[in-house]
């Protein structure tokens, strides 16, 4: 369980975010499980060694990644354009023969931000060259262990525009034009029709009585907000997850670029899942919750981090005088500035 929020200010400058939801631990709260999760910067011009085929970054590049690999789950690079990964079902993968026979060039699922990223400065560049790729089936390794998740990525640059990619043709990709708003399960297109069921909600409360019949007025109830909102839908599935965030990104005020990322994460409170609202069995400890958030100022090139761990935020602009690939780690704690 995954969302993804992007919105512009007043001036056109674009915040991008995503909630990483996960029953798999990532900050080293159970060292057995846990997936060592770090600010990863991949400098450009740099061979990175990738587990099918090298390749040579463009652009530095910097995001939520895997230590010790080049694994990005959404980043940010020095041009501004941004991306993330979520989970999606109906993923699918091919053999590395099979791709390299249809002409197309095999990819790791797992590595697919940190290509794009590194590779191409806009939307635009991404849609003139998508084609040419499909996802293998060989699964990364982490150490002994191989890992494989069912994904689709989503870009999106400093212009707004942002698209959605579905590996869904034997590993080839379908492409969808973004509407700001991203999750997982079902495909694009299902929540884009899904999202009209819900043409009559507003941001606006209900002023007016309604004459019912000749015996019966409905009057407004005037105490009280957000009765324009009435239905929303107000649980964690993706669907709802979905319709939630994008009624409410764009109902926002305007605002000015230098609040951007306050205004993101104002949203992002709407679908960040508590610990323990789901569990595969009455007799599983592991649960789906939002390991961690993370907004993005694609004009400054600065991400902001806050685990599920602790309330501390992390803070990093794009370092671009790296040489080598840096990881540094997330504030996990309590920590919080006290004035008396």
């Amino acid at each position: 369980m995954c969302t993804g929020i992007s919105i512009t200010s007043k001036e056109g400058n674009v915040f991008f975010g995503r909630t990483m939801d996960l029953a798999m631990g990532m900050f080293g709260e159970d060292p057995d499980s846990a997936i060592p999760t770090v600010i990863l910067t991949l400098p450009k011009n740099h061979l990175l060694d990738s587990q099918l085929s090298p390749w040579q970054t463009k652009y530095t590049t910097m995001g939520m990644g895997v230590k010790d690999t080049t694994i990005l789950y959404d980043g940010i690079n020095d041009q501004g354009l941004s991306g993330d990964t979520q989970v999606l079902m109906e993923t699918t993968r091919d053999s590395k023969e099979n791709i390299q026979s249809r002409g197309l060039i095999p990819l790791l699922g797992e590595e697919f931000v940190t290509y794009i990223l590194s590779q191409y400065a806009s939307v635009q560049e991404i849609k003139a060259n998508y084609k040419k790729f499909a996802l293998v089936d060989t699964p990364f390794m982490m150490g002994d262990v191989p890992m494989q998740f069912p994904l689709h990525y989503t870009f999106i640059d400093p212009t707004g525009e942002q698209i959605v990619l579905e590996p869904t043709d034997n590993g080839a990709f379908v492409l969808y034009d973004g509407i700001g708003v991203v999750t997982n399960s079902p495909e694009y297109s299902y929540h884009t029709t899904n999202i009209r069921n819900y043409i009559s909600l507003s941001n606006y409360d209900p002023t007016k009585q309604k004459q019912i019949n000749e015996k019966y007025t409905m009057q407004p109830i005037e105490m009280g907000t957000g009765y324009g909102m009435f239905g929303l839908p107000g649980d964690y599935t993706s669907p709802s997850r979905f319709v939630r965030a994008f009624l409410l990104s764009n109902a926002l005020d305007s605002f000015e670029g230098k609040d951007g990322i306050n205004q993101l994460y104002s949203v992002f409170r709407a679908v960040i899942i508590p610990r323990g609202l789901e569990h595969a069995s009455a007799t599983s400890d592991m649960t789906d919750y939002s390991r961690y958030w993370v907004g993005y100022d694609l004009t400054n090139q600065t991400m902001y981090v806050q685990t599920g761990e602790g309330i501390a935020f992390t803070a990093k602009k794009i370092d671009l005088s790296l040489s080598e690939i840096n990881y540094e780690n997330v504030n996990t704690t309590n920590s919080v500035t006290t004035v008396l």
